[in-house]
């Protein structure tokens, strides 16, 4: 049975989003919050969605549904201080104003006073595990203010078992309150829909890197994998090409590497056709990082069609299953073998490349926000449930809405076009 609320007729729920990510500068975490949002509304005609942000977001057509409504605020890009303002004081307001039923925050940080039930994303706990790659007072506030959120929310989400299991020992929840969701590839980096990158490069001619270049990404591990790679192998003319975000660290890297300093390209942030490019085009994508939440870059690679090597740890294995070499990312030789073997064995490539698109079938979005629904609907219920133990109206997802989300899913599995 579906329940309704007693002051509306047409929807079962009605969930607020802290859209503040809309408004940031678009890397990974912000980059999977939106795709997640806007599948959840492009699917879902059973609840009521009021997503809280920038006036930009207004008349946007992916937020053009009967049941979205975008509450538009004075968040904007570049404004840090008056958004985190406007994310711990005024956003509460907004969501009792409006009367949610929940209020989910996709991108790590929520308001710490809102006093209805909460629902946030913490998508790792690097801050802990290894300190010393952030600053005093970035690991100061986040050690503060991250186990306060997890402890005040109704359901804490994460994404993947590593980051689950990190968030149970840090912040000392109970298991039942942490739901684990694997994230997803954006559909646009499937199919073979490159664009020109420029240059007149052959398949075998560039390694490719893509994050942020900082300590736990482990770039100097790759640079000096390369170096090795080009000393053992004079008949590759590869090349290395690091994109992301600029860094001090870039700099005393390139002043360790002589013989190889005009094949390391640094290109900086670029924008999503060009990054699709880069990935389709490259020999292969090498992703040695030490920790991460989820790893998206080595889900992109593979639906872009680049065989893939990264990293044995924290959640990584979890992500590319067996579709990938996993290598130490300590061991400089192992990963400089690794790249040789991809780049010199056309078979082993294809293989890879191969097993690399089934891998992604199992990313999807569909997926995703079928999983966050489900958890919306438990959440809402258990409240329900403490609230009323006598009985009374309930909430429940509605069976035919969940066999057409698993349909939805089924057939865009079987769409997918490599």
């Amino acid at each position: 049975m579906l329940g309704r609320h007693e002051d509306r007729e047409a929807y079962s729920l009605k969930i607020g989003i802290n859209g503040r990510f809309l408004v940031a500068k678009k890397t990974g975490v912000q980059r999977t919050a939106y795709n997640l949002v806007k599948t959840l509304v492009s699917v879902d005609r059973e609840n009521e969605y009021y997503l809280f942000t920038g006036k930009n977001e207004v008349g946007k057509p992916e937020w053009d549904y009967p049941n979205v409504k975008v509450v538009a605020s004075f968040v904007e890009a570049g404004k840090t201080l008056r958004n985190m303002f406007w994310e711990q004081l005024v956003l509460p307001r907004l969501a009792k104003k409006h009367k949610v039923d929940m209020l989910h925050s996709p991108a790590n940080m929520s308001p710490l006073f809102f006093k209805g039930k909460s629902l946030v994303h913490i998508h790792d706990v690097c801050f802990v595990v290894n300190p010393q790659w952030y600053s005093f007072a970035f690991r100061t506030w986040y050690n503060w203010v991250i186990p306060r959120l997890a402890k005040r929310a109704a359901r804490v989400i994460t994404n993947s078992n590593n980051s689950k299991n990190d968030l149970l020992q840090f912040c000392k929840l109970p298991v039942e309150k942490v739901s684990m969701v694997y994230w997803a590839v954006d559909d646009s980096f499937l199919g073979n829909n490159a664009h020109s990158v420029g240059e007149e490069w052959t398949l075998k001619d560039y390694i490719l890197y893509v994050g942020s270049l900082e300590p736990r990404k482990n770039i100097g591990a790759l640079v000096e994998a390369f170096q090795l790679l080009r000393n053992q192998h004079p008949e590759l003319k590869t090349k290395l090409i690091l994109i992301g975000g600029e860094s001090p660290l870039f700099a005393e890297l390139k002043l360790k590497i002589s013989d190889y300093q005009d094949d390391i390209i640094l290109k900086g942030f670029v924008d999503d056709d060009e990054l699709k490019a880069y990935y389709r085009h490259a020999g292969l994508v090498a992703y040695p990082s030490l920790y991460e939440g989820f790893g998206l870059p080595p889900l992109e690679a593979m639906a872009s069609g680049a065989p893939v090597v990264t990293s044995i740890t924290s959640s990584l294995p979890e992500v590319v299953g067996n579709a990938a070499i996993k290598v130490n990312p300590y061991d400089i030789r192992q990963l400089s073998e690794s790249m040789a073997k991809i780049l010199l064995n056309p078979d082993h490539r294809q293989d890879l490349i191969t097993r690399g698109f089934e891998q992604v079938k199992s990313f999807n979005w569909f997926r995703v926000a079928r999983n966050i629904l489900a958890i919306y609907y438990e959440v809402y219920q258990r409240a329900f449930t403490k609230k009323d133990q006598a009985g009374g109206e309930q909430v429940y997802i509605p069976y035919e809405f969940w066999k057409k989300l698993v349909q939805m899913e089924e057939e865009k599995i079987k769409s997918i076009q490599f």
